[in-house]
């Protein structure tokens, strides 16, 4: 075995780039690889920006900014290729496959690491999420890495390198701000486990200290550039991102169920933290990043206080979630995309197999606890402690299955060790208790929104066809999508169609059943209001203008004009008057609307 464990290795990442050269191949023949959706394209969009030189962003970070400005960098270089940050996606995930070797030969042993490489290489989520932009396969290669230098740094005594694995932590935190919680368990780590051997406790004292102090350091240093870009960017003191406050809101509302539930009245594309419904509900503008992040999480444990029996119970069923073998949708629906991508049919490694083992690995690793291998058990627990007040979904799994690979891998060894040796009774206690972890996890009839998710992905896929011109195919994928759950946007999307197809009164059917579905989107009632015009209904034009302002002053400014033009032909001349004048205090240099302006004034008694 150890003779021909670098030939195994090698066979490994070759069957593991096999299988992400056919996903890549695959999924380049999908809408999906052209034109990404909701946080996907919100990095395209600032990775644009950044490519373009336009490196402080408009607003502070609401999501992880190390992944979009990488993929800057990459657009800056290659220009805005499809390809080749993939190429380098499944790069990263084949190193992943290296150092997961190399950790599990050091912390487990040459078999555990072999195993989990194995495991990692023809994961089938982790092979799907190499083709998105999106940052879990760069936060899953880091948190790898950083674990690896750990490993060697611990046997070197210069302390400069403890400001690297700080450097490298810190890049962690800039994809996804929630590993901060692993930093007090990994200090107070430092602090307990000297390696150096010394028999003076007060130098080993030291040793922890000067540890402590130079991983900070490299954090601090790493995280630095983002809280001064958001400085600049709205002269507000946010650390690192600005979602943490409405993250938590999704996570513990009345409508809350543990996974992501985004409110009918907020719009993820255009308004992805929340910033107008406290616009709305302040009626003060600009507000500050910081601002909405502490409204929403004001929201959160006003909920949280008033109801801690349900929030316990939120706990434990995000809990549930997080180890369950069904794969949360949140934008991508893996298991509507095998119909696209025939792969995601073959059998696999998946959460199914990996979640059993690996728990069952966890729980033998804190019974055979080692110093070192005990920091990986920590990391795990912290991960899932920093996911918990928020929600769960199958991509922030993505980041930590690199280590539930060694932990699985580590069970896998456990059993056969024990079944070759004199151990059978261990090894059939371990096999059993797969078969209940294997049944337990499984909680795919368990997930109340599955045909909440089946809406969305119809939805989502015509929203895909008809920015690629594909109108008969949207509006079939929107009607299906209506199938399963009467989902607003669907509905709104259908109208949207229709209005650019100037079949102005299938829009406004569309638009009713949106607005009555969702009373509180401004948007609706305004795109009512339009083609209430163009089909000459002018008290339903006006009524659902009046009706969009009431939710939304600011929601366009030729909400106004055409109200005046309303009032006008109905001889209300003041509230025409009124009109006007909001719409220049928004268009000030429209001489036209100038003109009508003193037209309306000089026919005033």
């Amino acid at each position: 075995m150890k003779k021909y464990i670098y030939l195994i290795l090698l066979f490994i990442l070759v069957i593991g780039l096999i299988a992400r050269i056919i996903f890549c191949v695959q999924f380049s023949k999908t809408l999906y690889y052209r034109y990404p959706i909701l946080d996907a394209k919100i990095y395209d969009e600032i990775a644009r920006n950044v490519a373009s030189g336009k490196l402080i962003q408009d607003k502070a970070f609401f999501m992880g900014p190390l992944y979009p400005y990488s993929l800057g960098a990459i657009y800056a270089i290659f220009g805005h290729t499809d390809l080749v940050p993939r190429i380098i996606q499944m790069i990263l995930g084949l190193g992943c496959c290296i150092l997961l070797f190399f950790i599990g030969r050091s912390l487990f042993s040459p078999t555990v690491g072999l195993c989990a490489s194995a495991m990692y290489a023809i994961y089938k989520p982790v092979l799907f999420y190499e083709q998105i932009i999106l940052s879990e396969t760069l936060m899953a290669f880091f948190i790898v890495l950083f674990f690896f230098l750990l490993i060697q740094i611990c046997k070197k005594k210069n302390y400069g390198w403890w400001i690297v694995s700080g450097l490298f932590f810190g890049f962690v935190a800039l994809l996804r701000g929630n590993v901060i919680l692993f930093i007090p368990v990994l200090l107070i780590w430092f602090f307990i486990n000297g390696y150096e051997k010394s028999k003076s406790p007060n130098a080993i004292f030291r040793n922890s200290i000067w540890k402590m102090i130079f991983f900070s350091a490299g954090f601090l240093i790493s995280i630095l550039p983002a809280t001064i870009h958001n400085y600049l960017a709205e002269k507000d003191f946010v650390l690192i991102t600005s979602n943490a406050g409405f993250n938590l809101f999704i996570g513990n509302n009345e409508r809350a169920s543990g996974f992501f539930y985004l409110p009918p009245q907020f719009n993820w594309e255009q308004d992805p933290n929340g910033s107008r419904a406290f616009e709305r509900a302040l009626r003060k503008s600009p507000i500050k990043s910081s601002e909405v992040s502490r409204f929403w999480g004001e929201k959160a444990y006003k909920f949280i206080k008033e109801n801690p029996t349900t929030f316990i119970k939120l706990l434990a069923i995000k809990f549930y979630l997080f180890w369950g073998a069904f794969e949360i949708p949140q934008i991508y629906n893996i298991y509507e995309m095998k119909a696209f991508i025939p792969i995601l049919k073959f059998p696999l490694a998946n959460y199914t197999i990996i979640a059993p083992l690996a728990f069952l690995g966890l729980i033998i690793s804190l019974f055979k606890s080692d110093k070192k291998r005990i920091l990986l058990v920590l990391f795990v627990i912290t991960y899932i402690l920093s996911l918990l007040p928020f929600f769960i979904t199958a991509r922030f799994r993505i980041p930590i299955i690199p280590v539930l690979c060694l932990f699985a891998g580590y069970t896998v060894v456990n059993i056969i060790e024990a079944l070759k040796g004199n151990q059978l009774k261990e090894g059939i206690i371990y096999v059993f208790a797969i078969l209940v972890l294997l049944l337990v996890f499984n909680n795919r009839k368990s997930y109340s929104g599955e045909n909440d998710a089946k809406a969305q992905f119809h939805n989502m896929l015509g929203l895909l066809y008809q920015s690629d011109g594909q109108s008969s195919n949207a509006i079939a994928e929107y009607e299906k999508a209506i199938t399963f759950v009467q989902l607003p946007g669907a509905y709104a999307n259908l109208a949207n169609l229709y209005y650019e197809r100037k079949e102005f009164d299938k829009a406004i059917v569309y638009y009713s059943n949106a607005t009555r579905l969702n009373p509180e989107d401004a948007r609706l009632y305004f795109n009512l209001g339009q083609a209430y015009l163009y089909t000459h209904k002018l008290d339903e034009a006006r009524v659902s203008f009046e009706k969009a302002i009431s939710i939304d002053a600011k929601i366009q400014p030729i909400i106004y004009y055409n109200l005046a033009l309303l009032y006008k032909g109905k001889g209300e001349r003041e509230k025409a008057i009124n009109a006007i004048k909001a719409y220049l205090n928004m268009c000030p240099d429209d001489k036209k609307a100038t003109e009508f302006l003193s037209q309306l004034n000089s026919e005033m008694p």
